[in-house]
């Protein structure tokens, strides 16, 4: 069959996050099976506009409402068994719908959460205003979300219930797997530098905990928007002597730096699941965070991290501190964890959808 894709970003943009690493994973594992993956997506400067990753067909138009203006001219002279609008960004893909292709629509989370305090007023209305239109747009189309919080933001939009599918991501066990922990407490923070994950606040955790962990070091892996405050912060904290910032780092680094750590620190103010916490259970380091939308699902509480009342700092760093204190029960129990998830059966499930979807009527 022949699969489009149209995202707003593709997996090998600078800014990828959890959105493009489920296209890379589901996309790779479908081309692999024999059908024809196409990713449409924007661009960024003196970026390729064709590329191939791994048997995917990757289609770059301008920047971020590019491929908006692209995507009809190109279902016009191609005929694809089903379109996948990503909604990872928020604007919704019209076209493939007044044109009436087979759609499904991937939902990772409302953005009505993550916006406020990232972009003006104005903006955030307008984007939340957009989300309330999705079962206008996509009145008749499958809707495939990544955790129960997602669900149930789906029905409160007035999505039928019948009509969406729960599809977790998985977890690349070959890649993010136990290995020797550092001889010191440590703790690791790689869920993204934009402010919406508030990448700080495992500096207050380091700070509360210092004086008593004297050798305790915190690993920030990645680069972003958030990356310049967190290393003024950290000096303001008088922490900067225990901080790593290893910017960009290449995603075998990332596994390698979160299975030497003890824990992880996951605080973002809302998530559609938490790939990262799913990926530092598998490397057998449980995760601290508050408990918000999304993140709840990701976490077991007590068995792969603990789970605290949001914005109370004092609670995060106690659940730190009880990690720490008795680190060998909890770096097991969140490899059993992570065993549940697979990419391979993220795969087999959106394979079966997108089958289904291909022979219905429209």
């Amino acid at each position: 069959m022949k699969v489009l894709w149209v995202a707003h970003r593709d997996p090998l943009n600078p800014k990828a996050g959890g959105a493009e690493r489920i296209i890379f994973e589901v996309g790779t594992r479908l081309s692999k099976n024999g059908h024809e993956v196409t990713v449409i997506a924007g661009g960024w400067k003196n970026c390729k506009k064709y590329e191939d990753l791994d048997r995917i067909h990757i289609m770059r138009y301008g920047y971020r409402a590019g491929p908006h203006f692209a995507l009809p001219l190109l279902l016009m002279k191609n005929r694809y068994d089903v379109v996948i609008a990503d909604l990872g960004h928020a604007v919704p893909w019209i076209s493939p719908v007044l044109l009436r292709n087979r759609v499904i629509v991937h939902f990772l989370h409302l953005h009505a959460r993550s916006l406020p305090g990232q972009v003006g007023w104005l903006l955030t209305k307008t984007i939340t205003s957009i989300e309330k239109l999705y079962p206008i747009i996509y009145n008749k189309q499958r809707f495939v979300t990544i955790s129960g919080t997602s669900f149930d933001d789906l029905i409160g939009l007035g999505i039928k219930r019948s009509m969406i599918s729960i599809i977790h991501p998985g977890v690349d066990a070959d890649i993010f797997q136990p290995g020797k922990k550092t001889d010191y407490p440590s703790m690791v923070y790689f869920g993204g530098m934009r402010q919406y994950k508030r990448p700080e606040e495992a500096l207050y955790v380091l700070k509360e905990l210092k004086r008593e962990f004297k050798d305790l070091r915190l690993f920030v892996i990645g680069d972003g928007p958030s990356k310049a405050k967190m290393e003024n912060l950290s000096k303001e904290l008088d922490v900067d002597e225990c901080v790593s910032f290893t910017g960009r780092v290449s995603y075998e680094k990332v596994a390698e730096i979160v299975a030497t750590s003890w824990v992880n620190v996951h605080s973002s103010v809302t998530e559609g699941w938490g790939i990262s916490i799913v990926e530092a259970s598998s490397a057998g380091t449980p995760t601290i965070a508050y408990k918000v939308s999304g993140v709840s699902d990701s976490i077991h509480d007590g068995i792969n991290g603990i789970l605290v009342k949001d914005m109370d700092r004092k609670a995060l760093a106690n659940a730190a501190k009880t990690i720490i204190s008795n680190p060998e029960k909890w770096w097991s129990s969140s490899v059993e964890v992570a065993k549940k998830y697979s990419w391979d059966r993220t795969a087999e499930r959106w394979e079966m959808l997108i089958k289904e979807a291909a022979e219905e009527r429209l």
